[in-house]
C-alpha cells in the first residue's frame, strides 16, 4: 500500500507532556476481546491507515538540545505494525506481546491480533510519549471506524488529521486563559510526598500484571453506592485506595497523606474536532489523614471533600500551567531537572501513589464484530512510583496495575489489590 500525501507535513512540535513522558519510556496497553474472528488483512490495512489519520503515531521522537520534535518515520510501508498470532493458549500469547518491545526502534504503536478458538483478541501497545490513556481510547474508536470502513469499501481512506492540535490550548481557551505563562508562579510548589508504596529499589527487570474485576451486579452496587452518596466513581475509588494504603503502611494518625489523581483535560472542552491524539492528563493531590475506627462512608466524605476542594480551586489548571512553563525550558536542562526528581524519589523512597480512572471505554464494533470485553494496562512505572489504573467496559470495572520486579514485589502488589477488592466489596 503506497503512502498517501498528507500535505507534505514531516515534522510536528513536541508538547510539554510529550517531553515529560518520553525519557520515562512508559508504555500503555489495551486488550479487547471478541467472540468471533477479525479479518487480519483488513486489520493490517486499518492499522497502516491509522498512521495517516493520526500522523503522530507514525512518527519518531527526535531529541534536540533545545527543543525536540516529532518526525515521520522513514519507510513506514516497509515497517511491521501488526503481528498475527494463532495460539491454543491465548493468555500466553497476549502475555508475550505485552512483555515484548516495539517491533522497530522509535515506533509509537504496535498491534497484535491473537487468533484463537472462541474468538480473537486485539492487543495494542502505545508509547506514553505520544498519547495518554484517553488518547488510546480515541485510537480504539479510530481503528474500529477504519476497519469498518474498509470492510464496506476496500478503497476507504480516513481523513488525515494533519492539523489537529496536540497541546493544551483548547483547555486554556475553555478556562478563558490567553497567556498561561503569565499565570505561572514558580514559588507555588506542591507539598512533598509523605509516603510511598512499598518498594525495593528502582529496578524493573520482570514485568507482572495484577488485576481485579467487578462485573455485573458487583459493579452496579458500587455505582449505586456512589449515586446514593452524591459522589463520583473516582471519589469512591480514591477512598478505597486511601483506606488500603492506610492498612498497608499504618501512617501516623493525624498526618495528611496524598494520592495523585489524574485529570483528563479533554473533559473541559469535550470532543473538540481538531484535537489530535496526545497527552492531555495532569494530576491533582488530595490529602487526608488516617483516623482510627473509621467507616468507609466516613472516609469517603473526607476524601470527596478534599477532591472537590482541589477541583473548585482549579488545581488541575495550576498543574497544566506548570507543565506549559516546564515545556519552555531547554530540553537538556529539562532532562537534568527530571533526573533530579527521579533521583530524589529514589533517595527519599516517597512519592504519592497515582490513581488513574480512565473511565468508560465505549462500545466497539469492528465491522460485524462487536467487542465483548476491554480493559487497559498501566505503564510499568519507576519505583517508588506506583500506579493503579481503572477502566470500565460493558458493566465491568477493571482495576489493574503493571509493575516490575524486584523494585515492586508481587506479594505486596497483590496484597494491595486484595485490600482494594475488600474495600470496594464492602460498599
Amino acid at each position: 500500500m503506497k503512502q498517501k500525501n498528507i500535505d507534505n507535513v514531516l515534522t510536528w512540535p513536541v508538547n510539554a507532556q510529550d517531553r515529560f513522558e518520553y525519557p520515562l519510556k512508559y508504555i500503555i496497553h489495551v486488550i479487547v476481546s471478541f467472540d468471533q474472528a477479525l479479518d487480519a488483512e483488513i486489520l493490517g490495512k486499518a492499522v497502516r491507515l491509522s498512521l495517516d489519520a493520526e500522523p503522530i503515531l507514525g512518527c519518531r521522537f527526535v531529541e534536540d538540545e533545545k527543543q525536540p520534535y516529532w518526525r515521520r518515520c522513514d519507510g513506514r510501508d516497509e515497517m511491521q505494525w501488526l503481528v498475527c498470532i494463532s495460539s491454543d493458549n491465548k493468555d500466553e500469547a497476549i502475555d508475550r506481546f505485552l512483555k515484548s518491545s516495539f517491533f522497530h526502534e522509535g515506533q509509537q504503536i504496535n498491534v497484535c491480533l491473537v487468533q484463537a478458538a472462541g474468538g480473537d483478541s486485539l492487543c495494542i501497545k502505545i508509547s506514553h510519549a505520544c498519547s495518554d490513556a484517553g488518547g488510546l481510547k480515541e485510537y480504539l474508536e479510530l481503528l474500529a471506524g477504519i476497519y469498518s470502513g474498509l470492510q464496506k469499501n476496500p478503497d476507504f481512506s480516513p481523513q488525515p488529521h494533519t492539523h489537529g492540535r496536540r497541546d493544551q490550548k483548547h483547555y486554556f481557551d475553555d478556562r478563558g486563559i490567553t497567556d498561561p505563562l503569565a499565570l505561572f508562579d514558580p514559588q507555588a510548589q506542591p507539598l512533598p510526598p509523605a509516603w510511598g508504596f512499598p518498594h525495593h529499589g528502582t529496578e524493573r527487570k520482570e514485568m507482572h500484571m495484577a488485576l481485579r474485576r467487578f462485573k455485573g451486579g458487583a459493579f452496579d452496587r458500587i455505582m449505586s453506592f456512589a449515586k446514593e452518596h452524591h459522589v463520583t466513581m473516582t471519589a469512591v475509588l480514591l477512598t478505597a485506595m486511601f483506606r488500603s494504603m492506610f492498612a498497608m503502611l499504618n501512617p501516623p494518625l493525624g498526618e495528611k497523606m496524598g494520592i495523585t489523581v489524574s485529570v483528563d483535560l479533554r473533559h473541559a472542552f469535550a470532543e473538540h474536532a481538531d484535537q489530535a491524539i496526545s497527552n492531555l492528563v495532569v494530576g491533582i493531590n488530595p490529602r487526608i489523614s488516617r483516623l482510627e475506627e473509621e467507616s468507609f462512608p466516613e472516609t469517603l466524605k473526607r476524601a470527596s471533600e478534599a477532591l472537590e476542594e482541589l477541583k473548585q480551586n482549579r488545581a488541575e489548571t495550576v498543574d497544566a500551567i506548570g507543565l506549559e512553563a516546564w515545556g519552555t525550558t531547554d530540553y537538556s536542562v529539562f532532562l537534568e531537572q527530571l533526573q533530579a526528581i527521579v533521583q530524589m524519589a529514589a533517595e527519599t523512597g516517597k512519592t504519592n501513589p497515582l490513581l488513574s480512572n480512565v473511565g468508560v471505554i465505549r462500545a466497539l464494533e469492528f465491522g460485524q464484530s462487536r467487542a465483548t470485553d476491554a480493559y487497559m494496562l498501566t505503564p510499568v512505572v519507576i519505583p517508588p512510583a506506583f500506579m493503579l489504573g481503572v477502566t470500565t467496559f460493558n458493566r465491568t470495572m477493571t482495576l489493574q496495575c503493571s509493575f516490575g520486579e524486584p523494585g515492586h514485589r508481587k506479594e505486596e502488589v497483590e496484597a494491595f489489590m486484595d485490600l482494594m477488592e475488600k474495600e470496594l466489596g464492602s460498599v
